[in-house]
């Protein structure tokens, strides 16, 4: 990106506009953090926090320092809140699915998400290990690689394909479940019409940065999106823990959450 075109993209994103721009300018944050994966040689913990690995460091200052360059804040799981406190807010996972990332599982992703005014607006999941970019602008549809997507529209349970993080107190009645071990990839797949549903079985175990832009991306695709106990998904507290659940269908939304709701 030229140092004109992210002067042009600081300016709309301050004024709440500049949507496309803002795809422009994820596709190059993605771009740094995989030219940072494609260079680690060290995929071991990074010694700092419980979980953290020593590329999730490096991916973070690489997408840092695209973001910050366009003049946005930054929420990221690995660095918290910083950039201008004025400013719209990109909610950052540098690498969801690090665990996957480092024992060479070719699902893990760097996901986006612009905030503005509360709202959000924007997202990019860009998966790594396969290439796939998914997309959406609120109010404009989401995509996969430039092609429009959505859900599956399943209504049943009984034939329904459940992805999850975690594990369940018992069988809720779908006909198939898998656990990929990255949330903002996964829930994509429920976007794509690929599985039918996704659910959080783990209370609280899921910080914003993990499902914010695949919650936009699922909602644009046509998906049912909830939190289990009915708090605000989107939230712009780093501290804050949700339990997500999207599903094609909204009548397979609220099965998926009676169930989910008798296990809290």
């Amino acid at each position: 990106m030229s140092p004109s075109s992210q002067h042009n993209l600081e300016g709309s994103l301050h004024v709440g506009a500049g949507r496309h721009e803002a795809l422009d300018l994820f596709d190059a944050a993605a771009d740094a953090v995989a030219e940072v994966l494609a260079e680690t040689t060290d995929w071991g913990p990074s010694g700092l926090r419980h979980s953290q690995y020593a590329f999730d460091v490096s991916a973070d200052e690489a997408c840092l320092g695209v973001l910050h360059r366009a003049g946005v804040a930054v929420l990221s799981e690995e660095s918290g809140i910083t950039g201008d406190a004025g400013a719209p807010v990109v909610i950052v996972d540098p690498v969801d699915g690090s665990t996957n990332a480092s024992r060479g599982v070719p699902w893990f992703a760097t996901a986006l998400c612009l905030m503005v005014e509360g709202r959000a607006e924007v997202a990019l999941v860009a998966n790594h290990a396969t290439g796939q970019r998914w997309r959406a602008v609120v109010g404009g549809g989401a995509s996969l690689d430039g092609r429009p997507i959505s859900t599956s529209g399943q209504t049943e349970l009984s034939k329904s394909i459940v992805a999850m993080s975690g594990l369940p107190s018992h069988h809720y009645g779908w006909a198939q479940f898998r656990s990929f071990g990255a949330s903002a990839p996964d829930l994509c797949l429920v976007a794509s019409g690929v599985t039918d549903a996704w659910c959080d079985m783990n209370d609280g175990g899921h910080g914003v940065w993990d499902y914010a832009a695949s919650m936009l991306i699922c909602l644009e695709a046509g998906a049912a999106v909830a939190e289990v106990h009915d708090r605000d998904l989107f939230t712009l507290d780093h501290r804050a823990r949700r339990t997500p659940v999207a599903a094609a269908t909204p009548e397979l939304l609220e099965v998926i959450l009676e169930h989910r709701r008798a296990d809290a």
